[in-house]
């Protein structure tokens, strides 16, 4: 009987250690990070600007992995820019910590954020609606202020780059373990770009031009699964309508099902509708840039 006393005992001891042990778990660090930190901006790649931006990264964390979606955002464009931002983001890791810095006008009229999802990824940059299309596409899960200081690089403080002296360095924190939370208090009332939603209206759909492509495609966001739910099917001959122009198209499943320089539209690999002239550079033939509107119709 005392041999059994004590070995209850001595489980019950175990077991208080491992609760306490548990309890004492460090939270200072974020468990899901990728290590990897994925910048958008409008900087190009002619200045020094780049540069600035993965330096003040390396130097709040030389481990980190860079990695580029796009320089070439059109200048000051955060509706591009948005977009881009979240069709880039749903290919990477669970964990990637993104950072957006287009940002028009004064940073000290507004917020720095971070914003986490539902997938746990993470985005560094205004609050000007830079975001709106991940929160769209990838939901919501936290949004904080940054305020916390030990995480910016003041030694080196811009007044018209905040990438380098709290973007950038902050990102890198993140990316390193630190926990979202820590970098200020939780907001909700974020800045959104208004979403012009696609419709259909008959056997027509109308929705908005948010991308010129590097080919000159033009990318909708009317999805994919909208046209075909409106019996938009591979083959059928379609008149398009851009701003005030307007073309005879073929709904494709590639570029090739038509002929060179032929109008077509599609639904892209992430399942949005393109209009598109086979081997020819739509945008500059008709003169169609992000924002306009365009209608699909039927030719019957």
């Amino acid at each position: 009987m005392r041999k059994i006393i004590l070995l209850l005992s001595f489980l019950s001891l175990m077991a208080s250690s491992a609760c306490i042990s548990g309890l004492a778990e460090p939270a200072s660090k974020f468990q899901l990070t990728s290590g990897i930190v994925a910048i958008l901006t409008d900087f190009g790649t002619e200045d020094y600007y780049v540069g600035a931006l993965e330096g003040s990264i390396y130097a709040a964390d030389p481990s980190v992995r860079i990695s580029t979606i796009s320089h070439q955002v059109k200048p000051f464009d955060i509706a591009e820019g948005s977009y881009i931002l979240a069709k880039a983001a749903m290919w990477y890791p669970t964990g990637t910590v993104f950072v957006g810095d287009i940002d028009p006008g004064s940073a000290r009229d507004r917020r720095f954020i971070v914003l986490t999802t539902p997938d746990s990824k993470v985005f560094v940059g205004p609050d000007n609606g830079l975001f709106t299309e991940v929160i769209h596409d990838l939901g919501l899960a936290h949004a904080y202020q940054i305020t916390n200081q030990s995480l910016m690089n003041r030694e080196n403080e811009s007044a018209t780059f905040q990438g380098f002296s709290v973007y950038g360095p902050v990102a890198a924190h993140l990316a390193g373990g630190v926990r979202p939370e820590e970098v200020g208090p939780e907001i909700k009332d974020l800045v959104q770009l208004p979403v012009n939603q696609p419709e259909v209206k008959g056997s027509k759909i109308t929705g908005s031009i948010v991308q010129v492509d590097h080919y000159g495609n033009l990318i909708s966001n009317i999805p994919g699964k909208l046209a075909t739910g409106a019996g938009f099917v591979p083959g059928l001959p379609l008149r398009i309508n851009l701003g005030n122009q307007s073309v005879n198209a073929t709904f494709a499943t590639t570029y090739g099902d038509v002929a060179t320089g032929q109008w077509l539209a599609l639904i892209k690999s992430d399942g949005a509708v393109e209009v598109a002239r086979n081997l020819e550079n739509a945008a500059k033939t008709i003169g169609a840039s992000a924002g306009e509107k365009v209608t699909l119709s039927p030719i019957i």
